[in-house]
């Protein structure tokens, strides 16, 4: 493959792997928001009570987030010959690239032949291994410092992906919104019932001295 033909494809992967990145982004804050080992209980019971008032948007955007960066960061790695993969920037180095993350490209490569490539409708996220956080978070940078090296022979270049993880905040501020809505509501509900429309309220009970 010629330079012009690996800047295209390095090209490609740039987007490829930034949203890979910022699907995983949103997928960890979801999980990590659901530990006590990463925040506080007080933190989690608010996160994990706004997930219960909502599960199935957040049960399906967890999956979706996973489904996502499982799928975008294998295609780096797909061995057709048809589809664009870093094999056709540099063999070598993806190869030994694969080597270094044996344990974590097998794991993703299973779920995604078990539940996304094939699905079986029988078949549960909750029953197949995901990488630890911090074994998927290595992974990434691993990724990222492979792509660097690969277009810094390539057209001389190199990328920041931070932005990818901007989406922690949204997902932040979409928690703390659903909050601040949710809490809103119950207090609504509680004026109505537990004051509004109780008999025992001062201005019903204090009789008028003018009639």
């Amino acid at each position: 493959m010629n330079m012009a033909n690996k800047k295209e494809t390095t090209d490609y992967f740039r987007s490829n792997i930034f949203e890979s990145l910022a699907a995983y982004t949103g997928w960890k804050i979801i999980k990590s928001s659901k530990s006590k080992g990463i925040v506080s209980q007080e933190m989690a019971e608010r996160y994990v009570g706004i997930q219960k008032d909502y599960p199935n948007f957040f049960n399906l955007t967890e999956q979706a987030f996973l489904m996502q960066f499982v799928m975008l960061s294998l295609h780096s790695f797909d061995s057709d010959t048809r589809s664009h993969s870093l094999y056709k920037v540099d063999e070598q180095k993806t190869k030994i690239f694969i080597q270094q993350n044996k344990s974590i490209l097998d794991a993703l490569f299973h779920l995604r032949n078990k539940l996304f490539a094939h699905r079986d409708a029988t078949l549960e996220t909750s029953k197949y291994s995901i990488p630890s956080i911090i074994d998927l978070d290595q992974f990434f940078r691993n990724l990222m410092a492979l792509y660097n090296e690969l277009t810094a022979v390539v057209d001389d270049s190199s990328t920041i992906f931070s932005n990818a993880e901007e989406i922690k905040h949204d997902m932040e501020y979409l928690f703390m919104n659903l909050y601040r809505g949710e809490h809103s509501r119950k207090l609504a509900i509680d004026i109505e019932w537990l004051w509004e429309k109780d008999r025992g309220k001062v201005s019903d009970v204090t009789p008028d001295i003018t009639k």
